[in-house]
């Protein structure tokens, strides 16, 4: 979560990566194939420091929400190739696909090489999401959140169902 492998009582709060960061750390894993090993350090006595505490309850919090997008999921062979920008990652489980961004944006979300789908729903959102497909790419329009309805601070998933 910070700088050493365990517990560093010299480290401060500012060494320390954000929820923010650990998540978008535990995306990019998955949506690569992999797995994410977040080391946590106990201080001599044993006690788990609450900084830590903290960051494992935010990461907790965001996977009930969306927890399907990681928990059993494989890579998506079609999605491009992550770099440092990349905002979009995809995670695939049987015939749906999940997209998660980032970054919120307003503007539609372009994903190529979707030719069909069933529905697109935003994991822990109540309302529709607006979802168009043409020439082999799929549009989607981010709904208007307010904090009252976003389901989560960031890295927001779009389930885009029977699509593969």
């Amino acid at each position: 979560m910070a700088g050493s492998f365990g517990y560093n009582r010299n480290e401060i709060a500012e060494d320390y990566s954000s929820s923010e960061e650990l998540v978008q750390i535990l995306v990019n894993k998955v949506a690569r194939g992999g797995n994410l090993l977040l080391n946590i350090g106990p201080t001599a006595d044993g006690r788990i420091p609450e900084i830590m505490q903290q960051r494992l309850l935010d990461i907790g919090n965001w996977l009930k929400v969306n927890g399907e997008a990681i928990y059993g999921t494989r890579k998506w062979d079609g999605a491009p190739a992550v770099t440092p920008e990349t905002t979009q990652y995809f995670t695939r489980k049987r015939k749906d696909l999940y997209l998660i961004i980032t970054r919120w944006q307003d503007k539609p979300i372009e994903v190529k090489g979707i030719s069909k789908t069933g529905c697109v729903t935003m994991l822990g959102y109540e309302g529709k999401i607006k979802c168009n497909i043409s020439g082999g790419r799929l549009l989607i329009t981010p709904p208007t959140i307010t904090p009252a309805t976003s389901p989560c601070n960031y890295a927001w998933v779009f389930k885009i169902s029977n699509c593969l």
